[in-house]
């Protein structure tokens, strides 16, 4: 409950639900997004030319590798080439990645639709996140 690590996970279709269902808590922040807002395909230089510009025109950009389980993703926030440049070093060609503008808490149900998770008693309860 309450404020904690921001996780990310990869849910392509129905079958990997239940997989991320289990690893939320009571009480937390859920967004599910069915846009291009974050893009996803295997590392290349054009990947990273587009975080680049990402971050140019935003000042950051959120990249990350899908993990070996194919449900989590391993997401940095980055600032500059510097950053982009350390993160191609620890990837392959194989290598699945996500990258974008960090997404806000949108819930238009259709592009984006965002849950809090009821508490264990069933209650829905603010929390500070």
């Amino acid at each position: 409950m309450g404020g904690g690590a921001t996780r990310w996970y990869y849910c392509p279709d129905g079958t990997r639900l239940e997989g991320i269902e289990a690893q939320l808590r009571p009480g937390s922040v859920v967004s599910f997004y069915f846009d291009d807002r974050i893009q996803s395909g295997l590392y290349t230089s054009e990947i990273k030319s587009n975080v680049g510009k990402i971050i140019a025109e935003t000042g950051e950009a959120i990249i990350g590798v899908l993990g070996e389980d194919g449900l989590h993703i391993d997401v940095e926030v980055i600032t500059g080439s510097d950053e982009i440049t350390e993160f191609a070093s620890a990837v392959t060609s194989s290598s699945r990645v996500f990258y974008g503008v960090f997404p806000a808490r949108d819930n238009d149900g259709v592009r984006a639709v965002t849950v809090t998770i009821p508490d264990r008693d069933g209650v829905v309860r603010p929390h500070p996140h």
